[in-house]
């Protein structure tokens, strides 16, 4: 992964769910996955999982977003046995899914 300039990068992630999902589960469960991969990973900061405190159709519905080190690191954050659990475990319920990286 490369990234002009380099340094370090903010990692935005959001989920939009699909109707009938249980929002409130999957944001706490990422809430927990997500503090426990920043306690684990020296290279991930300021972890975040919020959500959308308004409806429209084009919304997301949560999202999550992390200082990241280094670009070189996020593969090994998306290849993290946790973070994969919670893709895999929510991955029926998510209508659409999106990311974002910004030099910090």
């Amino acid at each position: 992964i490369k990234m002009k300039g380099g340094g370090h990068m903010i990692h935005y992630n959001l989920l939009k769910f699909k109707p009938g999902a249980d929002i409130h589960a999957a944001f706490e469960k990422c809430r927990s996955v997500y503090a426990e991969l920043e306690s684990e990973l020296d290279f991930l900061h300021d972890a975040r999982v919020e959500r959308c405190v308004t409806v429209r159709d084009s919304n997301a519905d949560i999202m999550m977003s992390m200082r990241i080190d280094s670009p070189d690191q996020l593969s090994a954050y998306l290849a993290h046995p946790k973070h994969a659990a919670l893709a895999q475990g929510m991955k029926h319920e998510i209508e659409a899914r999106m990311s974002f990286d910004a030099q910090d």
